[in-house]
């Protein structure tokens, strides 16, 4: 009897392990395929997390950036309404004293002075101005005006407006020119001051 013979007249013996050898490696090759998958799916997951962590922590550098250059300007603007802009009482003297002495400084004397103030509706700062002629040479008012820009007070120099005479007989010119400087308040007594007077600049 040939082998073959022998295996299929005892196939009732051996079909049922055989059936359960064959159910055994479906289902372990289903689980492992399963498996893999589902690595596939975490793997992306965790690969999309790490990006999106990536991200937050990228936004929270820029926030505390933003934090730290919101508290630098905070701390810049409290200081400038503070010394700079600070009010009117404690800085219009100094201020006028000051633009009065560097004028003095590069040999110029302005003959009469007028003021002006406004309120400053963006800032809400009250805008106080001088303006005044003054005759000198082309050297003399270029230092003024740099004695202007470097006054350790707050100065703006709105216009300058130079006069020279047609006929060249003479080096001298006349100039026009206005300054400003802003307060964090108005003071009614002090602009009532200086609205009654003209400051001089032999003062």
């Amino acid at each position: 009897m040939s082998r073959r013979g022998a295996w299929w007249r005892l196939w009732p013996a051996w079909l049922l392990p055989a059936a359960v050898v064959a159910l055994n490696m479906v289902w372990l090759t289903g689980l492992r395929g399963g498996l893999l998958g589902r690595d596939a799916v975490l793997a992306r997951q965790v690969e999309q997390l790490e990006e999106q962590l990536k991200q937050l922590e990228a936004q929270h550098r820029q926030v505390t950036r933003d934090d730290q250059a919101l508290a630098q300007l905070q701390a810049s603007l409290e200081q400038l309404r503070g010394r700079d802009l600070g009010p009117m009482k404690e800085r219009l003297v100094p201020f006028l004293i000051d633009m009065l002495a560097r004028m003095g400084e590069a040999g110029l004397r302005p003959e009469r002075i007028s003021y002006g103030a406004s309120l400053d509706e963006k800032t809400g700062l009250t805008r106080f101005s001088a303006s005044y002629s003054v005759a000198g040479t082309y050297d003399q008012i270029r230092r003024a005006i740099y004695q202007l820009e470097t006054s350790p007070q707050f100065v703006t120099i709105e216009s300058v407006g130079l006069r020279g005479e047609t006929q060249a007989t003479s080096l001298a010119v006349e100039v026009q020119m206005t300054i400003a400087t802003y307060f964090s308040d108005a003071d009614g007594a002090l602009l009532a001051a200086v609205g009654r007077t003209e400051a001089s600049g032999d003062r």
